[in-house]
């Protein structure tokens, strides 16, 4: 059973990716959302970028900011990364120097390079 499940979740984002490649991002959110809901933080990190960009769906910030959450709270580098940049400027959610610079710092030591350029741009040491 387990089996079953691990192949049809790893089918299920191979689809949505296809699916979002070919800018069908209606089919992409179908494939990805359920295993978003089950935890996934990849397919949760693939909606948030859809609510930022507006794609197949409005631009909806907090709906963003939900996922990107999500998926940084289970180690997710990009998702971390985003979510620190929405912090650092206000996007969607009060502007926070501390969340900004703690989910910066986690994103950089999980491999986001760009993580220290906006660091070091924003001299975030100062805060």
């Amino acid at each position: 059973l387990l089996m079953g499940c691990v192949g049809t979740s790893s089918a299920d984002y191979v689809s949505g990716l296809n699916a979002y490649n070919k800018a069908n991002y209606l089919k992409a959110l179908v494939e990805w959302l359920p295993l978003a809901e089950q935890g996934d933080p990849q397919a949760q990190l693939n909606i948030a970028g859809m609510y930022t960009k507006g794609y197949g769906v409005k631009v909806n910030d907090a709906k963003a900011i939900f996922w990107y959450t999500k998926a940084a709270k289970q180690g997710q580098p990009r998702a971390q990364y985003n979510l620190g940049v929405m912090y650092l400027i206000g996007t969607g959610i009060d502007k926070s120097i501390e969340d900004a610079k703690y989910w910066l710092h986690l994103a950089y030591d999980n491999g986001v390079a760009e993580a220290e350029t906006l660091w070091n741009q924003n001299k975030l040491w100062n805060f």
